[in-house]
């Protein structure tokens, strides 16, 4: 039996499956459905945050959008909106900049009244990679490069956590790193980007350790998502340096970049009570790049 250095037992190392955490009794089929339940999305009008929304539209749950921008200007920002009225979901969004400490509990303070499920998930898409060698990186564009991506990540984990203990339900948190946090992509320098994604590997990891194991709070599931290289029009400017394409291509097993929609099945496991037992794990989805 697990023991603590006095020889007492843990009791929180023996908190129970209930079927609604994806217990035995609860059936395949719904493994992955996320009903009675809002989602937060943080950079929800980019690339992955727009994807995710309409596949956990399909899935279930009401989603809640938050970007830096006043309005969505998306292209496929149609598309969400509907999906939303297609499988009868609701749809809102907020701006927001994520690591504006205040801003984030007013925005809360804005939605959570007007939620018709309480939430139970979160995904963080909200990013921003600078490229530039590091001889003459400006410590401005290190320091957003940092806030964004894990301050910005942290704050927002901080203010679902809160909302899921007040009202004491069980949650799943699902923040989105990068494969540039275990290694170095060949051909572009990016130091504060890849610092700042195996920063969120270490953020999934504490947070996990803090809200999963403590009895006196509802169960807080917490992992991150490692994408590889994507296929987007934020990679296109990049893929234009030559030779890039083919690089990037050779570097994984699969010798191809990934789409977007092979990140919905990834993020859907994380946040539905399919992945019960994983918390404080990454699930790299990277085409076998770092497995070489």
């Amino acid at each position: 039996m697990p023991q603590t250095s006095e020889g007492n037992v843990h009791a929180n190392q023996y908190r129970e499956p209930k079927p609604s955490q994806g217990g035995p009794s609860r059936p395949v089929s719904e493994l992955f459905r996320l009903d009675n339940r809002t989602v937060i999305i943080t950079g929800a009008t980019g690339f992955l945050g727009t994807t995710l929304a309409i596949a956990i539209f399909e899935s279930g749950a009401d989603v809640v959008c938050l970007d830096l921008l006043p309005t969505p200007i998306a292209a496929n920002w149609g598309e969400v909106e509907s999906a939303a009225a297609k499988y009868d979901r609701r749809l809102s969004y907020y701006q927001l900049d994520v690591t504006d400490e205040n801003a984030v509990s007013e925005t809360f303070a804005k939605f959570i009244p007007t939620l018709r499920y309480p939430v139970k998930g979160l995904v963080t898409c909200a990013g921003l990679s600078r490229n530039g060698p590091a001889t003459d990186f400006p410590a401005s564009s290190f320091r957003k490069v940092l806030d964004i991506n894990v301050t910005g990540t942290f704050l927002i984990a901080q203010a679902t956590a809160r909302e899921l203990i007040r009202t004491n339900n069980t949650g799943s948190m699902v923040l989105v790193a990068s494969m540039s946090g275990y290694g170095v992509n060949k051909g572009v320098d990016t130091a504060g980007y890849n610092t700042s994604k195996a920063a969120v590997h270490q953020l999934t990891r504490s947070l996990a350790a803090e809200w999963g194991s403590r009895l006196e709070i509802p169960l807080i599931r917490v992992n991150s998502l490692s994408p590889g290289y994507i296929r987007t029009a934020a990679t296109a400017e990049a893929l234009q340096k030559p030779g890039m394409e083919s690089q990037w291509i050779g570097d994984n097993m699969l010798y191809r970049l990934s789409t977007v929609d092979e990140f919905r099945a990834p993020v859907l496991f994380m946040l539905g009570d399919g992945s019960s037992f994983m918390t404080g794990a990454d699930l790299r989805v990277d085409g076998g790049h770092c497995a070489w």
